[in-house]
Formats: structure tokens, C-alpha cells, sequence
């Protein structure tokens, strides 16, 4: 039953229409109170700003677009959730997503769009639904629907009998043609524009006079002409308006336009999507390069698969054809049937985001490609550079810029964003979502050459050696630059960020004993423990890993009642390694700034034969503000561990050095010839020497300087071989002035922590 407003009503809605909609200002720039959109930040509230872009947090990454989230105000969940028809908001469009209907404020109620468009013709203008003519183009009245082909006689035939320019006074030869199509970057937003410009085959396919307008009405980007006179079968249809944006979820910051040249001989569906935009100008050149003999349905496979393979992107075959997907034959343009390039019989414009095939899939993964440098006319430049480049010889030739995109490609995946894209394309509800993220791989991925990722190779893996990348290295485990790596990943046989664990073992292979503790290769301060048992490798935690502390901490630490003795390395000494070596200048300020962090205590000191370990006790004793009276301890010499003098100087010789014997006696238990057992001796020494040691001074604490032969293996044994002191496996060794503080309780109870007086209690070499 059809519904009649009073003439009352429809006067009062001819006087607001023509007056200016607010909701057309710019929705960014614009001032809020009259904006169509809300622009989320962290504050919660309005911004008036355009779009912001953000960088990547890591140094050397390249640029991460990440477009503002604009939320589309116009937009409820429900007709209940609809704000009260004022006349301030007369006019104004909203779409009720339960329904999936526009709904217009007119005299005080909410009103479907389908009984609006009996009384008043819809509009669009700077992407916002107006009513009453107020917009630069109107929705075409329905009438009559093409379904077959009309384009008879020889018109279209580059050459033919018709010689005369299309004018806007061109006999039509169709009339009340039906087109439609979808217009997506994502959906086109409801208030989009679409326009058609027949072109001139008789002016190289320059623009006519004839164009066609109207404006999309619905939620799904879906667009109409229910019925239009052609001249031209050859057409560029351009879609401007705002879009659903992949990666905030949201609208587009601004209208963007995007467009398709096609050929409606045989059809009467076009899809206006960035496949279509980037392939326009190379469809035209490919016809151009036929001396304009040669008809737009004829090279359109080609063009598409060009802009595909440009983007890594490879689906369907090469096969025999008249290279028309959806086209049919050639109807009458006269042209006899051709091979060209086929893409399974698939034109751009016969693709949708969500027809949930490889198509789709690609059509998306290219989409958000282009967001690169933002959605708006950044988008748009950034684009028609590349379509600029493709347009030549079909080929994007920019190695610069291909690596750039792969590198931001790479972030958005590693950094999850992949995932989120998914999402928010799956919140629109407007179908399936397609396998876009492999083509986003394949591209990165393809740009690193990094080759294909199976069985064969899975758990491989490589970094970036592509020169032109933010990412690039050198060699596997360059210190400078990013610790990026990838893998080979075994279950989805796709290339992914290779996580701490698998980057750094790499080439490790089966550890040489149980509970070797080996760094990691890119990540130096991380470490790794083999479990013999699993034959494998996992990430030490604290319980098989024990930092050294500071000096100062574990004095500050002490309990009532307990005394620490500190047996720590030397301070920095000098080239001779005799007993009557020195240390240097700055050994001696290491000692006393040591010193510095006792300051105040009653400290007791005790040193080797050499004289390196008095001066350490000397300055120490300076920087602690206590008098040093000389006590020597013969045990703190560093032979106690050693058996055999004679074999431990030629395990030295032929096996790299004390520190690398040293270091495996005490973690391997090797060279048991040249050294005791290592845990009686440790035992040994903690009877004989240390208890004595407290039982001879009651001070509360005592500083006792060694040399690393010694403080390491005491060290290694005190702490259940949780330092690590393994130079032999991580040329790790103990540092100067650190070591072991042995702290014994009032009942007579030990336990052990390793110290550090300098910044680290280890060295490399």
C-alpha cells in the first residue's frame, strides 16, 4: 500500500533540501559539530585533523601508515538507536544496519529510502546523500533493462563506416541500457558518486561529451543505471565517494575516485575496484600500441595479469580465447576471434572483494597495497605512479619502491596487523573474506627472495639481503641493524618472523653436554639451554641462570647476623702475568671506586702472593675509607684446582688457553688429568679455607682478591653452574673485581650469590 504525504510536508522538505547539508563539509576539516564523522583517538572525544600517520617503533623501519579510525556517525545498530528527528538534522540519511535500510528524517520521522524516492530524487555530493536535486548527480529513474546486445552495423569496429565524433547530440545506439556493478576499495559508503564517460573510438578513446551519472544508495557499494542511452560501448566509469578502510576498519579520511575502462558490448555488470583503476591506463596504451585497431575487450586479460605479476601475484593460466570473461562473443564490432593472455577467463571488472575465490583474494591483497602512504589522495598519487610505471611495457620496474612496499608489507605482518585487517573486513558483513594474506606474503617475501617455503626447506632460516630494504644485513649475524630474521615454518609452509628461540640457535645442533648454556646468535644477551634428554634447545629461565649482582646490593642485602666473605678477580692489570705484575692506572681506580660501595663497612682484607691482588686491596681499601694490613693466603694463589702442572701448561698450548680449559673443567669435567675432581676440591676449599677464614676474623665483612683461575671454578661450583663463565662454548669469562660472595648466617647456614663491583661481571675476548 502505497503511502502519500500530505502537499504540507513536501513543501516544508523542498525549503531544507536546497539549503546547504552541513553533513557535506569536508569530515575531517570540517568543524564537528556539523561533520557526518567522529574521528576516534585516545582521548575519546572530536579531532579536527586530517588523517595522522604514524612511524614504526624500531629504528631502521620504514614508515607505518596507520590511518586515524574515523567512525561513520550516520550509521546505527538499530531503528531504536536512530537520535530524534529534529528539523535540525531535516534531510539528514542514516543507515540502520538491522535493516540494512537508509532511513531520511523528513517531518519529524524516520523515513525508508525506497518511500523517499517515490516523492523526492536522491543526490550526491562530496560523498553524502542529498535530496531534491541539491547534488551534482542524481539516481537514474528505473525504466527499461538491456539484456542483449544492440551494438549491430559496424559501429566500434576502429575503422568501420561510422567516422563522426560522439557528441552529447549522438544518435544513442542502445537505449535504456542497465549497468551496475559494485564500486569497492573497500565498499564505496552509501552517498557515492558514479559516473560514466563514453569514450570516442574515433578520438583514440579520448572522453565524449555523453557521460551518465548517479549515486549509490545502499550499504554494500552496490551502484545502477537502471537506464541509460549509449552511444559508446566503450566506457570509464569512475566511482567518488568514501570508502570502508581495510586497515582501521572505519571510513576513509577522504572521497577518493577510482575508475574502470571497459567494454559493455556483451555485458551489463562492471565492477569498479583498484584493479580496474590500475589497469585503465594500461588497457589504453595496449590499444594505442595496435594503432587503435584493436578492441578494449581484446587486451584487458593481458592488462590484468600484468598489474597481477607486478604485485607477485599469479592466478588461472595462459590459454586459447577471445579474452572475454563475462564478455561472450564479439557481438558486432566485426573482429575476428583472437589468442591472448587469460587469467581463467577473468576480467578486473568481473572481480568482487567477496566472491570468496583467488580473485577476491587478490583484489584485496592489492587494495590494501595501496594504502602505502594513506587512503586518501595519497593513496590515489601513490597508485597512479605505479599504474604510470606498468603503462609503458606492463611491467612496475620500481625496484626502489618495491622494496619500500615489501617493507611495510613485512611490519603489517609481524606486527600483526594482517590479522586486524581480517578482522575489521570481516565486522562489514558483507561476505566471505578471502585468502588475501598469502599474496601480501608472497610479495615481501618475493622482493627478500626469499623462494618458496615447503617441506623441503621448512626451518630454514634467513634474513633480508635485498640492499634496497630498510632491513638489509649483511651477513647473519651483523650486531648493527635490525634482528629481524625468517623462517620457514613447517606446519603452513609460509614464510614468517622466525621467533628468539629459532633465530638464535641456528646451527647450534645437538649441545655437547646436558644443560650446555650457549648465547644467542643474533640476540647475545639472551641465553639457551640444551636438554640432552629432548635432544633440543629451549630458553633458559632463572632457575638455570644466574645473574651476577652488584656489590653494593648484596652488602646492602645482608641480614642481621650474617658476614660475607667477597673472593673477587683482580682489578685491571698490566701485560706481565707474573707474580710481580702490576695493575694498571685504571685498575687502581677500578678498585677504589669498588671500595666506594663498602664505604662505611668493617672490612677485613685478604690477598694472593702477587702483587696485583695487594694493590687491588690497597686501592679498595682507599675507596671503602679502611685501613689494609696485608694478609696474604697462600690457597688464593689459583693453583688450588690444578693437579698437574706440566698438563694443564699443554692443554693450554694445544687447546686455546687457560680461560678455554679452565672454563671446561669446571662446566664438562674434562681434562681430569691436569685437575682434582671438581666438586670434592670446591668442597675442599670451602672447608678448609673459607670457614677458617670467617673463624679466624669476626669482622662482618671480608674482601678476599684472587685470580680468575680460581674465582672462576668457585664461582661456577657456588652457584649449581648457573653463571656463565663458559669461555670455552660463549667467550664468556669473569670479569675484573667480580666474583662470589659467600654469606654465612649466625648458625653457621651458607648461601651464595655472584657479584660484580663493575658493570658486568663478565668480559668477552
Amino acid at each position: 500500500m502505497k503511502t502519500y504525504w500530505p502537499l504540507a510536508l513536501i513543501a516544508l522538505f523542498l525549503v531544507c533540501c536546497t539549503s546547504e547539508n552541513p553533513a557535506s563539509d569536508d569530515p575531517v576539516d570540517g568543524d564537528s559539530s556539523s561533520s557526518s564523522y567522529e574521528v576516534s583517538g585516545s582521548s575519546g572525544g572530536h579531532h579536527h585533523h586530517r588523517s595522522s600517520s604514524s612511524s614504526g617503533a624500531n629504528p631502521g623501519k620504514p614508515d607505518v601508515v596507520q590511518d586515524t579510525l574515523i567512525h561513520d556517525t550516520t550509521t546505527v545498530s538499530d531503528v531504536d538507536d536512530l537520535p530524534e528527528c529534529t528539523s535540525a538534522k531535516e534531510g539528514e540519511s542514516f543507515l540502520v544496519k538491522s535493516e540494512n535500510i537508509l532511513r531520511f528524517c523528513v517531518g519529524g520521522e524516520w523515513i525508508a529510502s525506497d518511500v523517499v524516492k517515490e516523492f523526492f530524487e536522491l543526490g550526491c555530493r562530496d560523498g553524502m546523500l542529498v535530496l531534491n536535486g541539491a547534488g551534482e548527480e542524481t539516481v537514474e529513474s528505473s525504466s527499461s533493462h538491456g539484456t542483449t546486445s544492440p551494438w549491430g552495423g559496424n559501429y566500434g569496429n576502429f575503422g568501420g563506416q561510422n567516422n563522426s565524433t560522439i557528441d552529447s547530440l549522438s544518435e544513442p545506439r542502445m537505449v535504456g541500457v542497465h549497468i551496475s556493478g559494485a564500486a569497492q576499495k573497500g565498499p564505496f559508503r552509501y552517498g557515492t558518486s558514479v559516473k560514466i564517460v563514453e569514450l570516442d573510438s574515433m578520438q583514440r578513446l579520448g572522453d565524449s561529451k555523453r557521460t551518465h551519472r548517479t549515486c549509490i544508495t545502499d550499504a554494500s557499494g552496490n551502484y545502477s543505471f537502471d537506464s541509460v542511452d549509449l552511444v559508446s560501448p566503450y566506457l570509464r566509469i569512475e566511482a567518488n565517494g568514501y570508502f570502508q578502510n581495510e586497515l582501521t576498519g572505519g571510513i576513509s579520511s577522504h572521497t577518493v575516485t577510482l575508475k574502470a575502462v571497459v567494454d559493455v558490448t556483451n555485458r551489463d555488470t562492471v565492477n569498479v575496484n583498484m584493479l580496474t583503476h590500475m589497469e585503465a591506463e594500461r588497457v589504453l596504451k595496449l590499444v594505442e600500441n595496435s594503432g587503435n585497431n584493436q578492441p578494449i575487450r581484446t587486451v584487458k586479460a593481458q592488462a590484468l595479469k600484468e598489474i597481477l605479476s607486478s604485485f607477485e601475484i599469479r592466478l588461472g593460466g595462459s590459454s586459447g580465447g577471445t579474452g572475454g570473461g563475462g564478455y561472450g562473443g564479439f557481438g558486432g564490432w566485426g573482429q575476428q576471434q583472437q589468442t591472448t593472455t587469460s587469467t581463467d577467463g577473468r576480467f578486473a571488472e568481473d572481480i568482487s572483494l567477496f566472491d570468496g575465490d583467488e580473485y577476491s583474494a587478490a583484489l584485496l591483497a592489492v587494495s590494501i597495497m595501496m594504502q602505502r602512504k594513506g587512503s586518501g589522495s595519497e593513496m590515489l598519487q601513490y597508485a597512479s605512479g605505479i599504474a604510470e610505471r606498468i603503462k609503458g611495457n606492463g611491467n612496475w620496474d620500481d625496484n626502489n619502491a618495491k622494496a619500500d612496499l615489501a617493507d611495510w608489507l613485512m611490519v603489517l605482518d609481524t606486527s600483526g596487523a594482517y590479522e586486524t585487517i581480517r578482522s575489521n573486513v570481516a565486522s562489514w558483513n558483507k561476505g566471505t573474506v578471502p585468502d588475501f594474506e598469502k599474496h601480501l606474503r608472497n610479495f615481501w617475501t618475493g622482493i627478500y627472495q626469499f623462494g618458496s617455503c615447503s617441506s623441503m626447506n621448512a626451518g630454514t632460516v634467513k634474513y633480508v639481503n635485498n640492499s634496497l630494504s630498510k632491513f638489509f644485513i649483511s651477513y647473519y649475524e651483523q650486531p648493527e641493524g635490525t634482528r629481524t630474521r625468517f623462517i620457514c615454518d613447517a606446519e603452513t609452509h609460509q614464510w614468517r618472523t622466525a621467533t628468539d628461540i629459532e633465530k638464535d640457535t641456528v646451527g647450534f645442533g645437538r649441545g655437547d653436554y646436558d644443560g650446555q648454556i650457549r648465547n644467542g646468535k643474533i640476540n647475545a644477551d639472551r641465553y639457551y639451554v640444551y636438554e640432552q634428554s629432548k635432544g633440543k634447545w629451549r630458553e633458559a629461565t632463572s632457575d638455570d641462570i644466574q645473574e651476577f649482582e652488584d656489590i653494593k646490593d648484596v652488602y646492602a642485602s645482608l641480614g642481621a647476623g650474617e658476614r660475607v666473605i667477597f673472593i673477587l678477580r683482580h682489578a685491571e692489570r698490566g701485560d706481565d702475568t707474573g707474580k710481580n705484575g702490576h695493575l694498571t692506572s685504571n685498575g687502581k681506580k677500578q678498585s677504589q671506586s669498588v671500595g666506594e660501595k663498602l664505604k662505611g663497612g668493617d672490612i677485613v682484607f685478604a690477598n694472593s702472593t702477587y702483587t696485583r691482588s695487594k694493590e687491588t686491596c690497597e686501592s679498595f681499601a682507599t675507596g671503602a675509607g679502611a685501613t689494609y694490613a696485608e694478609n696474604t693466603i697462600e690457597e688464593l694463589d689459583g693453583e688450588w684446582y690444578v693437579k698437574n702442572d706440566s698438563k694443564f701448561e699443554s692443554y693450554k698450548n694445544s687447546d686455546g688457553g687457560g680461560w678455554v680449559v679452565v672454563s671446561a673443567y669446571a662446566y664438562k669435567g674434562a681434562y681430569t688429568d691436569a685437575f682434582y675432581d671438581f666438586d670434592s676440591r670446591s668442597e675442599e676449599f670451602l672447608n678448609e679455607v673459607v670457614k677458617p677464614g670467617f673463624a679466624r676474623a669476626n669482622n662482618r665483612v671480608q674482601v678476599w682478591i684472587s685470580h680468575d683461575v680460581l674465582v672462576t671454578p668457585i664461582t661456577v661450583y657456588f652457584t649449581n653452574k648457573k653463571v656463565n663463565l663458559r669461555y670455552f662454548d660463549t667467550k664468556r669469562w669473569i670479569n675484573y673485581l667480580a666474583g662470589i660472595a659467600i654469606i654465612m648466617d649466625s648458625s653457621g647456614n651458607f648461601r651464595y650469590v655472584p657479584v660484580r663491583g663493575l658493570d658486568n661481571g663478565t668480559m668477552t675476548m
